[in-house]
């Protein structure tokens, strides 16, 4: 990387630049990042994801976050930080009046035209977008190195419109020593991870399984194996899983990532599955996991998600870590209860919490069967220190799973019962119809005889009106 910071770290200005550091140096992209800062002279300050912005945890109200005190020129970012910043704008916007929010929105989607053209709107930046690297970022960060997980594409156009930001995309491995691929600053498009560095060598081998073939057309597609000297010896005391992961081909050592890619004519690589999160249905459906927990990431009030399947269930199930400011706001709206622990029971407002979960996937085009039936809330924040989640702030699926074996094998279960109680609600209504319909003859019978009898004394009544009229006339 050190030979490449013309690809890692454009545009920099070794005497006045200053680069945060605050992902822990048990990253891999955080400790390449800090050597090349030492390397050039860079300037770097200290953070930690508690303290990092104004609204962070260890951060008390009304003092300010470690962004506006050291106000950086560089950093690097993983989606799950990314993906915070921009709910927590959007959260802003919509709490704006009606002129802003039009104004705002109009501003961004000209501003995103541009940006698919290849062109900067200096004039929509001054007047517009500033502020918010200002408010967010310190006001004087330029660019963003992101990794460590996929990186959603509304989340990436958001951070360069709004927030100002050249956000390169790179990808690669603790194995390979954080080398891999790295966007090229031209590089306008988006989702794509660039292309490979000058010392890896990338090849892509057939996963027959999911379907993925490097004879696919219009583009080539794979489990992406890196290659060079980057790659790592081994793992410690790990001979079998050396054996696994470790492949040579042709004389040159490979790493195979697990990861699936597709390359583009231009040469750039997109991730778009992991063979990990690909799980199969009983129906013989493969789910996404990832893709599927990025469309639930959409929604405010959640932090993180981690999606449920099974090759024995015809459905997905999710555990839902709320976010808890939002959610408390969100109760309180809803159900006039600000501390939503208090609702995770009550049947109506996990109801409403799946239909969010639910419209965000339709919105986000997943499809039905990937979309879970049943969820779970759950109350603890799911953190590296609860070793639910690395440090990088990836889901760590065994551990979230053991940990919550007992609620999922109940959501599957609660499911079945309720599919069960609605197949036999027909038979009832069957039953209740008849005797409804006995009940209606009956009544429509004794009608008929009262109307009968009515009409009789109505008659009745109306001779003896007539001849008591008659009599009266006699009498006059």
């Amino acid at each position: 990387m050190t030979g490449q910071k013309e690809r890692v770290f454009p545009m920099v200005d070794v005497d006045n630049d200053v680069y945060i550091a605050y992902l822990p140096l048990a990253h891999i992209l955080e400790l390449c990042c800090e050597i090349l800062v030492f390397y050039l002279g860079i300037k770097c300050g200290y953070s930690s994801p508690q303290t990092l912005t104004d609204q962070s945890t260890a951060i008390k109200r009304g003092q300010k976050g470690d962004l506006q005190v050291l106000r950086p020129h560089l950093m690097c970012c993983v989606p799950t930080i990314l993906d915070r910043v921009h709910k927590a704008v959007n959260e802003k916007i919509n709490q704006s009046n009606f002129i802003q929010r039009q104004l705002f929105h109009l501003s961004y989607k000209m501003k995103v035209k541009r940006l698919e053209l290849g062109l900067e709107s200096p004039n929509l930046d001054r007047l517009i977008f500033s502020r918010f690297n200002q408010l967010v970022l310190g006001g004087r960060v330029k660019t963003m190195l992101c990794g460590g997980a996929v990186l959603s594409e509304d989340t990436q156009l958001f951070v360069q419109a709004a927030l100002c930001v050249t956000l390169f995309q790179g990808y690669g491995l603790t194995e390979t020593c954080a080398a891999g691929t790295i966007a090229d600053r031209y590089d306008i498009t988006i989702g794509r991870a660039g292309y490979p560095l000058v010392s890896c060598e990338i090849r892509l081998e057939n996963w027959d399984e999911g379907q993925y073939k490097n004879t696919d057309k219009p583009n080539p597609r794979g489990e992406i194996l890196i290659g060079g000297k980057v790659v790592a010896d081994g793992y410690f005391a790990d001979a079998a899983k050396e054996n696994v992961n470790f492949k040579l081909i042709d004389g040159q050592r490979y790493f195979s990532t697990g990861d699936i890619g597709e390359v583009f004519p231009d040469g750039t690589i997109k991730i778009i599955d992991r063979k990990k999160d690909l799980v199969k249905l009983r129906g013989g459906e493969y789910v996404s996991l990832t893709k599927v927990e990025m469309a639930i990431s959409k929604v405010p009030i959640i932090e993180n998600s981690c999606l449920c399947a099974s090759h024995s269930a015809e459905y997905t199930v999710a555990l839902i870590c709320p976010n808890t400011k939002q959610m408390s706001n969100y109760t309180e709206r809803h159900f006039d209860e600000k501390e939503w622990q208090k609702l995770v029971d009550n049947e109506d407002f996990v109801e409403q919490i799946l239909k969010e979960v639910q419209d965000a996937c339709k919105k986000a085009g997943i499809e039905r069967f990937e979309t879970p039936q049943r969820i779970k809330i759950v109350l603890e924040a799911w953190t590296p220190e609860t070793g639910l989640v690395t440090d990088a702030l990836k889901l760590k699926r065994k551990a979230i799973e053991q940990k919550y074996k007992d609620d999922i094998e109940d959501l599957y279960q609660d499911k079945k019962e309720k599919s069960n109680t609605e197949k036999k609600r027909p038979t009832q209504n069957k039953n209740q119809l008849t005797n409804e319909n006995k009940t209606s003859e009956n009544n429509s019978k004794h009608k008929s005889i009262d109307d009968k009898k009515s009409n009789e004394n109505r008659t009745d009544i109306a001779q003896n009106i007539t001849e008591n009229s008659d009599s009266i006339k006699k009498d006059l």
